[in-house]
């Protein structure tokens, strides 16, 4: 008998992801790093509101080819960040001041819903999460890092309906966030911090004695203030646009 045909065959493995490294974690793609980087251009006000996004610069600018920079904005117009304008290309999507107040109109109906669907499965797991996000909050806000307060503020908000059931609607809520992230910095330097955290608690409060209504009531109200800033943003744009 040859010796090739001596050696024992290997076991066939049908666990892909037998012996995988705990520690291994799979690099971006291109197209994941492209949209990421654009995300947090458009979130910080480097891209505000009706910015063109020019393909042969974005690529330019990464050092990609086109191919994963299209596929990028195909995934940040999914998300509603940006919008195709035919004939023309894409650009950050702008909206009026009525457009946006209809935004966060619907985010009251919805988020109402989610968090009315969800109380029933919350547990004291994400109460506490949703504290952790306070701090983080807070800690960013101590450095004036508007990005993670940004950050942190929606993870604090998704933690108060994330157990619903209902996944289709909080899919549109995610693009509701997705549609008016843009224009966060217009008004961030109107937000009292720590207003928005001292509410952030009664929510906080209000949840964790599952009093449903006080909670729904709480974030209808802590809306409201974010349409006031944005309201008075506008109006100070305005007036800017006047002067020129």
């Amino acid at each position: 008998m040859s010796p090739r045909a001596s050696t024992p065959r290997a076991p066939a493995r049908t666990d892909r992801n037998a012996g995988q490294r705990a520690d291994f974690v799979r690099p971006k793609t291109a197209q994941q790093a492209v949209a990421e980087a654009l995300r947090e251009d458009i979130t910080t006000g480097k891209l505000p509101p009706g910015s063109w996004i020019v393909q042969e610069s974005v690529a330019e600018q990464f050092g990609v080819s086109r191919i994963p920079i299209r596929e990028a904005l195909k995934t940040l117009e999914a998300e509603e960040y940006i919008t195709y304008v035919p004939h023309s290309g894409y650009r950050v999507t702008k909206l009026s001041l009525a457009e946006l107040t209809e935004v966060f109109r619907l985010r009251n109906i919805l988020e109402e819903e989610l968090i009315r669907d969800a109380m029933p499965r919350m547990t004291d797991a994400a109460v506490r999460e949703m504290r952790e996000a306070m701090a983080e909050m807070d800690a960013a806000a101590a450095v004036e890092d508007l990005v993670a307060v940004g950050i942190a503020n929606r993870r604090f908000h998704h933690l108060t309906y994330q157990d619903s059931q209902m996944a289709r609607t909080k899919r549109i809520v995610n693009q509701l966030w997705n549609t008016a992230d843009a224009y966060r910095p217009l008004y961030a330097h109107l937000m009292d911090l720590t207003q928005v955290n001292t509410e952030h608690l009664l929510i906080v409060d209000a949840i964790e004695a599952r009093d449903t209504d006080r909670a729904v009531l709480l974030n209808n109200q802590h809306r409201a203030h974010a349409v006031e800033h944005l309201t008075l943003a506008f109006g100070q744009e305005e007036q800017e646009a006047t002067k020129l």
